[in-house]
C-alpha cells in the first residue's frame, strides 16, 4: 500500500478535562469506536469493556471470560488481548465472536495496533515476542522472536512514506523505545530514555509520539526522530498511566490509569467543541445506492476500507484518495447485497473516521 505523508500541525495544550466514574476499575486501553461516537476502555478488574458515550455516560459493553488489556477496532470488531488468547467481540451487539489462542505459556499479550492492511500486532509481555494476526484469514504468526527487552505499548507508523515500522515501547529502566521493519522485522533502538517502565505509545499529529511513563508518572512527547530531548506534556494528576490513545479528528490524547480516564485537549481545538466530535467529515447519503459523497475539511490523502456489517468482510479498498470537500467514491458496480456496511478512512497517523452506511 502506498504510505501517507501529513501536513504538519503546532501543538499547544488548550484544556484538560478530567474524568472520574466508579465503573472504571483497572482502566488499562482505550480506543474511540468512530462508527458509533464512543470511547472504549478495557476493565482489567471486571473483565469488561466500558463505554464512554458522547454525553459523558458509563456503560458496560462487553462481559469477557478474561481480563482485557490492549485493545483496537479494525472494521466491526473490537479486538482483545486476554492474557495468550486474542478475543474478537462485535462492535454491534457487544457479543465475542470468536477467541483464539495466540501462545501458550507464560505470553501476557499486552500492547496492540493495526496496519492499514488489517494484520494486527500484539507484544508478549512476558514472552518477549511480537505476535502478528491476520483479521481476514484469523492466522497468527511470530513476527519478533526476540525483543531482547520487555516490550509493552505497540503502535504503527507510516514513517517516511517508503519504510512503514512498528515502533515498540519498552518495560524497565531504563526504557527504550524501538522501531520494527515491516519489511523483515529487524530491530533498531530509537533512544535509550531517561525514564522507567513505559506501558503505552500513541501517535498524534506533526509525526509526534507520546509515551506514557510509570517512574515519574507523565505523558512524554517526541518528534518522530526521537533524536531530540522529550517536552513533558502532563506531569500530575495520573498515576502509572496505561495504555494511551490519541484521536486524530479531536487532537484529544486519551490516559487511562486505575479507576480514571483523562482528556487532553492539543492543537488548534477549542474547549467547546465536542470530546467525542467527528465533524471534520461527512459521508452521505445513507442510504446509498453505491455512489458515496466523502466531504472534509482535513485536506489529506487516507486509506477507503469498506466492511460487510456482521461478517466483517473487507469488500473494497482504496489504496489512498485526496480527502476534500468533494470526494466522489463510486462503488456501484461492486454489486453490492443490500444491507448494513462500514466505511473506515485511514490517514498517516491512524484511523480518522468510521461510519455505519446502508446500502439498497
Amino acid at each position: 500500500m502506498k504510505k501517507i505523508i501529513l501536513t504538519s500541525f503546532s501543538f499547544c495544550i488548550l484544556f484538560s478535562h478530567y474524568i472520574m466514574a466508579q465503573s472504571y476499575s483497572g482502566a488499562e486501553s482505550v480506543e474511540f469506536d468512530f462508527a458509533n461516537n464512543r470511547y472504549l476502555v478495557s476493565n482489567t478488574s471486571t473483565s469488561q469493556i466500558i463505554a464512554r458515550a458522547a454525553n459523558g455516560t458509563l456503560s458496560v459493553f462487553a462481559t469477557l471470560a478474561a481480563a482485557p488489556y490492549g485493545i483496537e477496532i479494525v472494521g466491526d470488531t473490537l479486538y482483545c488481548c486476554t492474557g495468550g488468547s486474542l478475543r474478537g467481540v462485535n462492535l454491534n451487539t457487544g457479543i465475542q465472536i470468536f477467541s483464539k489462542v495466540i501462545a501458550t505459556g507464560q505470553v501476557f499479550l499486552n500492547g496492540i495496533t493495526q496496519d492499514p492492511s488489517g494484520n494486527l500486532y500484539l507484544t508478549g509481555f512476558s514472552s518477549k515476542k511480537v505476535y502478528r494476526f491476520n483479521t481476514a484469514t484469523r492466522q497468527s504468526n511470530i513476527f519478533v522472536n526476540n525483543t531482547t527487552t520487555t516490550p509493552n505499548g505497540i503502535i504503527y507508523d507510516a514513517y517516511d512514506g517508503i519504510n512503514p515500522r512498528l515502533v515498540l515501547a519498552g518495560w524497565g529502566s531504563p526504557a527504550t523505545v524501538k522501531s520494527i521493519s515491516l519489511a523483515d522485522s529487524t530491530l533498531t533502538t530509537l533512544t535509550t530514555t531517561t525514564f522507567g517502565n513505559i506501558d503505552g505509545i500513541a501517535k498524534g499529529k506533526n509525526g509526534n509520539f507520546y509515551i506514557a511513563c510509570w517512574s515519574n508518572n507523565s505523558i512524554q512527547r517526541y518528534d518522530s526522530t526521537f533524536a531530540n530531548a522529550p517536552t513533558a506534556m502532563v506531569t500530575s494528576g495520573i498515576s502509572s498511566p496505561a495504555d494511551i490513545y490519541y484521536n486524530q479528528l479531536t487532537d484529544t490524547l486519551a490516559v487511562p490509569f486505575g479507576t480514571n480516564v483523562n482528556f487532553y485537549f492539543f492543537g488548534t481545538l477549542t474547549a467547546q467543541k465536542s470530546l467525542l466530535s467527528n465533524q471534520e467529515i461527512n459521508i452521505y447519503p445513507n442510504p446509498s445506492n453505491g455512489i458515496i459523497q466523502i466531504s472534509s475539511k482535513l485536506n489529506q490523502k487516507a486509506a477507503i476500507n469498506l466492511y460487510e456489517l456482521g461478517t466483517g468482510k473487507l469488500v473494497y479498498s482504496e489504496n489512498t484518495a485526496n480527502l476534500n470537500e468533494n470526494l466522489l467514491l463510486d462503488v456501484s458496480n461492486l454489486n453490492f447485497t443490500a444491507g448494513l456496511y462500514l466505511i473506515e478512512l485511514i490517514s498517516n497517523d491512524g484511523v480518522i473516521s468510521r461510519k455505519k452506511l446502508t446500502f439498497e
